[in-house]
């Protein structure tokens, strides 16, 4: 980074609305004190309305502020990286939002130099080229209105239609989560109408409105609990999985490992979690083929074994 960066970002950090001693910017940009007491003379010079308090350090004029900041090429980068995993959504709404994103940056850019790195880097940066190019694009349950009352902490109503049976009811929940999973967005909060929480996949939600009703976080469980959630009835599966689909494994199972082993003298290893739904998890396992033994319990053994007879009468 250089000091003009380094110089910008500092000033970001002095309008944030904490205030920073040197030791503590020397530190976050990687710099000497001395570097940064430069950087703060030449705000000085400048008549910036930087202001200092001994017990607090170093902060910025309240009712102050600087224009936007012009981007580096590297955080242009991490822009349209993000931007890119957006427009190979599923969803038709996420899409349009961020090519305008895209191209509102591209117009408000100062120099014709970036402009180009930014259309020839959004040109040829894909993220999951078979969703954005093979998967048809769906309406998903306004996003922005549902992630708008998470932030605000306000009770939305909506109409959802059950997967099952096709049937549309009224729903007013509590949002708190908004989730991606593999190919589809997943509200979760708490449906005072089931009294309980539950899970709404967005692109089954329409007529989604924002309550003037507020609610408390004090009581919610936490991030992880609301991902992980299970039924009293959930059961331990245990399973053993070749080392070359560990990482694939882990990083897609849908629970928390409780336990992981590494077999001795094998290249497998023993993981085992909780699940409340074996046909599910029976029909995920296959995902990773003969990769992949259950030892445990006994019941998904079975299912696994009629699954593979069913199969191979479709053959």
């Amino acid at each position: 980074m250089n000091s003009t960066e380094r110089r910008l970002n500092i000033l970001v950090l002095l309008q944030s609305n904490q205030n920073w001693n040197v030791d503590q910017m020397a530190d976050h940009f990687g710099v000497s004190r001395r570097t940064i007491f430069r950087d703060l003379k030449t705000f000085s010079e400048l008549n910036l309305p930087v202001t200092y308090d001994k017990d607090s350090g170093y902060g910025m004029m309240k009712g102050f502020s600087i224009p936007p900041i012009m981007f580096s090429p590297k955080e242009l980068s991490t822009i349209l990286i993000g931007l890119s995993f957006v427009e190979s959504q599923v969803d038709e709404t996420m899409v349009k939002d961020a090519q305008a994103v895209q191209y509102k940056i591209n117009s408000v850019l100062p120099t014709d130099e970036l402009k180009q790195f930014m259309r020839s880097l959004g040109d040829k940066t894909i993220v999951d080229p078979y969703k954005k190019y093979a998967a048809d694009k769906r309406k998903g349950g306004d996003w922005f209105t549902i992630a708008n009352a998470i932030a605000k902490q306000h009770e939305i109503l909506f109409d959802y239609t059950s997967a099952r049976s096709g049937e549309k009811s009224r729903r007013r929940v509590k949002p708190y989560l908004i989730v991606y999973f593999t190919d589809h967005w997943t509200l979760i909060g708490y449906c005072t109408e089931r009294k309980g929480i539950r899970s709404f996949r967005l692109d089954r939600l329409s007529g989604v409105e924002l309550t003037p009703q507020s609610f408390s976080l004090k009581r919610v469980p936490g991030e992880k609990a609301l991902l992980f959630r299970t039924a009293e009835d959930a059961q331990i599966i245990k399973v053993r999985i070749h080392n070359d689909q560990l990482m694939r494994f882990k990083t897609s199972l849908p629970a928390v490992i409780e336990k992981e082993t590494a077999v001795k003298n094998s290249d497998h290893t023993e993981i085992s979690f909780l699940f409340d739904n074996l046909d599910f998890i029976n029909t995920w396992l296959f995902s990773f083929h003969n990769d992949v033994k259950v030892l445990e319990p006994k019941e998904l053994i079975e299912k696994r074994v009629i699954l593979i007879r069913d199969m191979l009468r479709n053959i």
